[in-house]
């Protein structure tokens, strides 16, 4: 649920490239996500009488799969313009400093913000929070999915980053791979979506 493969294919090209400081992409990445979806079940609490979570069902794959390639086709330019995915010799910043680390970490920011408004967790989150029966239980439940949200997004880019390869031809191969991954789970989901499959049957 926190950690599904729309998650980590738009999570993963951050993440190679941030390295050993992978998990500063997966918190922000994690806090944008969680933001996101407590914003949309909060105001699915107070709109419940009129909300329509259908409606959210349905905008949700094509919006998330639309994020997704955008991903995808970013990690491809970048890895093309070769001045930010580095193939030298690892150093203090080895794509990972603190200057590229912050942009890339604030890029997670709003794309995870995207994908918790969007995403398929939004919906897991909203649904019950709308048979709840009172405003600390509904609180309780949305602040306990936020934080394993941001915990497995911390520890999946962590992990990414640290087994990627650091240098030479493999980090690139890596970096367009997770590139790659991530417009071809995008194209997946905007498919998927096109013919109606519930992805969040799958999410």
């Amino acid at each position: 649920m926190f950690a599904g493969p729309d998650h980590l294919a738009v999570l993963a090209p951050f993440s190679v490239e941030a390295g050993r400081r992978a998990w500063v992409v997966g918190l922000r990445w994690g806090v944008g996500h969680a933001s996101g979806l407590l914003c949309v079940a909060a105001a699915a609490w107070f709109l419940r009488e009129a909300f329509d979570p259908g409606l959210l069902e349905r905008a949700s794959g094509p919006l998330i799969g639309f994020v997704l390639v955008a991903v995808g086709v970013w990690g491809l330019l970048h890895a093309r313009g070769s001045g930010h995915v580095h193939s030298g010799p690892p150093g203090p910043r080895r794509g990972a400093g603190q200057g590229e680390v912050h942009v890339h970490a604030t890029a997670a920011l709003l794309v995870g913000t995207l994908h918790g408004v969007v995403g398929t967790g939004g919906v897991l989150a909203v649904v019950p929070v709308l048979g709840m029966g009172s405003g600390l239980e509904a609180a309780s439940y949305l602040g306990g999915f936020g934080a394993g949200t941001v915990g497995a997004m911390v520890g999946a880019a962590a992990l990414l980053g640290r087994i990627a390869p650091r240098t030479g031809s493999a980090y690139r191969r890596v970096f367009v791979a997770a590139a790659l991954a991530a417009l071809a789970v995008g194209v997946l989901w905007l498919s998927l979506a096109a013919l109606g499959v519930d992805l969040h049957a799958h999410g």
